[in-house]
């Protein structure tokens, strides 16, 4: 190796310094002076190879198409590798620089050849290391199975016998089969993912396979008729930089990078999902301008909103708070918080002190906010006593005393559509509950997942819902109209979020209630020992009765939960759906729509893959039906049979229903055995009940018929899976 004469003279003294002070290691600084503020510790073999090269350029090869790793966003290059490199040069003195390649193909041809020094996240294989060195992976991206909405591709292993995308020479094609290796397909190559993903809308494939790395989200956007139906996690892109076999030094010396810089690492890969994020969702100048001036907002949390407001040391929890931090964490907005009262932030929202604020949308609130995507879809629910009688919409509250928090707008609501509304405004909704609870308000109307919180947190079991409404109650976060950029940007972030994961996060994150029936017990118990004192012999009399009391109950709840509730999705059970053909006239409110529906391919699912993924399928379709119609009465009455009563809706309303049931199933998949990834789907039918005149026993019957019925169309179609 020929050194010129300067960095030959430096590394003299280097060794001079070495052999002096009995260092086992020198810092690659010292060697290149303010040109590494932060260097990787090297040693003198590696510091000599360095040397030599500093002022060499060594391109980077790599798939231009590569998702967050390199991309353009106004007009920059942006992304983790061009963000790696760039480190690399600061800390290491080395000249890596992206080489300008067509595609993953070009880039692979080019390195072979000698004309591209090193190559950015090739995987390793037994073929490969023969002729090539690897470091250790940057990242590692599962690779995911892309194939149309419509075609019949709807698992891992659908892909048996048919023509499978990929890019030319990609790992995959050779790691698929090994994996995976009851799946025979054809192969197909692509010079890149666009050319992939194009053919497989045509239908000339049936499914393209490609890495990931966040650009799978920006193929969903690109092509609306595609969709994900499998994410291999067993089979990785792992992003190494590979050099050819007779440069070994500088593979070993981009490992020490690598290993040293890992923590770093991780944080420029976050910086390149933000902007990778802001990419793909298409963000104007403006909004892009906004978030780099300035990307701060300040977020009003409302006290007492349980559990989807809570504020705790700064920081704002609860399910709307989670679903703040996941934003932020997509784009990277940082939220400010402020506590108060719901009045009090709302009049400063309207001010432009408070940028953000969970709240309703109503008519009055649309001057002075902009209304993004609701975060939850869930209607609110009329509250009352177990004995109150049930209500039909708003409507039904004429008459009756309402408790309505302050400045929440059920208040406006009310007065909108009862004549003369008897209104109790109160402080708080646990005020509220103990109002209609006493008996001093015969009812309340709240969001069903604040109210299931509430009722059992406090142990108020004798408040049941007693009715629907059906207003747009959904929850949302408004943004006052000073600030139309982060409005915009919000309304494209959310939705990329599940509320359901939301709820879950967001639970986890709040105080619990104290229970008030528990604390009632206690105060009992407490009493119970005075009288011990006093009365020896009558306080153990009340003592026992109060045990067995409370054992009997507790006996008489939990068979009747078996004896009613399905155990594997929650639903009612054969016993409380023959139950309910025996009263259900008595209770209903017209019309009803009786919907029967019948799965599809369980029996194939449990021959295949076990009767445990079978279960996850049934339940997968119980989630996305009580997604559909979360307040209907649910039934599981066979193994793959349901029925749902929807109250309100017409023949017209509940074939929509249906039919959005249907596109819910098909975008809803989950993994039901390891590496197969899959959807619910059912046939459906339904009647209507429009009074009692016709009797449910009848409506079920034309229902069944028009299940039935469709099923068989289903079977006609050459495209479907046989029906079990």
């Amino acid at each position: 190796m020929h050194l010129s004469r300067r960095p030959l003279l430096a590394l003299l003294r280097i060794l001079f310094l070495r052999t002096l002070f009995q260092w086992p290691l020198i810092g690659l600084g010292l060697l290149l002076g303010a040109q590494a503020a932060h260097s990787i510790q090297l040693n003198e073999q590696e510091m000599a190879w360095v040397a030599a090269h500093r002022q060499q350029t060594l391109t980077v090869g790599f798939d231009p198409y590569s998702g967050m790793d390199s991309f353009s966003l106004r007009g920059k290059k942006l992304g983790l590798l061009p963000a790696l490199l760039q480190d690399m040069k600061q800390q290491l003195g080395l000249q890596l620089v992206p080489a300008e390649v067509k595609n993953w193909d070009d880039a692979y041809t080019r390195f072979l050849q000698g004309k591209i020094d090193v190559l950015y996240g090739a995987n390793v294989t037994p073929e490969r290391e023969k002729i090539m060195q690897f470091t250790r992976a940057a990242q590692r991206y599962p690779y995911t199975v892309f194939a149309r909405r419509d075609a019949s591709v709807q698992t891992l292993g659908d892909l048996d016998g048919r023509r499978v995308g990929f890019l030319a020479n990609d790992f995959v094609i050779e790691q698929l089969p090994k994996e995976f290796p009851n799946i025979h397909f054809k192969e197909v190559s692509f010079e890149d993912q666009a050319a992939g993903l194009q053919s497989l809308t045509k239908g000339e494939v049936d499914s393209f396979v490609t890495a990931g790395g966040g650009i799978e989200h920006e193929f969903l956007h690109d092509y609306p008729n595609v969709t994900i139906v499998a994410e291999l996690r067993s089979i990785t892109s792992d992003m190494t930089f590979a050099v050819l076999k007779d440069r070994p030094m500088l593979a070993q010396i981009i490992n020490r990078y690598l290993d040293q810089r890992q923590a770093h690492i991780e944080s420029l890969a976050k910086l390149a999902a933000r902007d990778y994020s802001r990419k793909v969702l298409r963000f104007s100048d403006a909004e892009l301008d906004w978030l780099e001036a300035k990307g701060t907002a300040v977020v009003g949390v409302a006290e007492d909103y349980l559990p989807f407001d809570y504020a705790h040391g700064g920081e704002y929890r609860g399910i709307a708070g989670a679903t703040l931090q996941r934003i932020g964490d997509i784009i990277g907005i940082r939220f400010k918080v402020e506590t108060g009262s719901f009045a009090q932030l709302y009049e400063r929202a309207k001010r432009g002190e408070v940028d953000v604020l969970n709240l309703a949308k109503t008519e009055d609130r649309l001057p002075f906010f902009f209304f993004p995507h609701a975060i939850s879809t869930e209607r609110d629910i009329i509250i009352g006593l177990k004995r109150s009688g049930q209500v039909q919409d708003v409507y039904g509250l004429e008459g009756k005393s309402v408790a309505v928090i302050d400045g929440f707008w059920h208040e406006e609501y009310l007065r909108k559509n009862l004549k003369s509304p008897r209104i109790i405004k109160t402080a708080s909704i646990q005020e509220s509950l103990k109002l209609v609870r006493d008996g001093a308000a015969d009812y309340l109307i709240e969001n069903p997942t604040v109210a299931e919180f509430y009722i059992n947190g406090l142990g108020y079991t004798d408040l049941v819902k007693r009715g629907n409404t059906s207003k747009d109650s959904f929850i949302y976060f408004g943004v006052n109209r000073q600030q139309p950029e982060l409005a915009a940007i919000m309304d494209k972030v959310i939705p990329l979020i599940q509320f359901e994961e939301m709820k879950y996060l967001g639970m986890q994150s709040v105080p619990s209630l104290d229970n008030e029936a528990n604390q009632q017990l206690t105060q009992m118990v407490g009493a119970l020992l005075v009288a011990l004192m006093l009365v020896l012999g009558l306080t153990v009399f009340f003592v026992r009765k109060l045990v067995l009391q409370k054992a009997k109950t507790q006996f008489l709840r939990e068979r009747e939960h078996l004896l009613y509730t399905d155990a594997l999705t929650g639903f009612q059970n054969r016993n409380a759906y023959n139950q309910m053909l025996d009263e259900a006239q008595q209770q209903l409110a017209y019309p009803v729509a009786v919907v029967v529906a019948d799965m599809n391919n369980l029996k194939r699912v449990n021959d295949n893959l076990g009767h445990a993924a079978g279960d996850a399928l049934i339940q997968l379709f119980a989630d996305c039906a009580r997604s559909q119609w979360p307040q209907a009465p649910s039934y599981r009455i066979g193994g793959d049979e349901f029925v749902f009563l929807v109250v309100g809706r017409d023949a017209s309303q509940i074939e929509q229903d249906l039919d959005d049931l249907r596109q819910r199933c098909l975008n809803t998949p989950r993994e039901l055995a390891s590496g197969h990834l899959s959807h619910a789907s059912a046939a459906l039918g339904y009647a209507i009940l429009h009074s009692e005149a016709q009797t449910m026993a009848a409506c079920m019957m034309q229902a069944d018929a028009s299940m039935y019925a469709a099923k068989a169309g289903m079977k006609k179609r050459s495209t479907d899976f046989p029906q079990d």
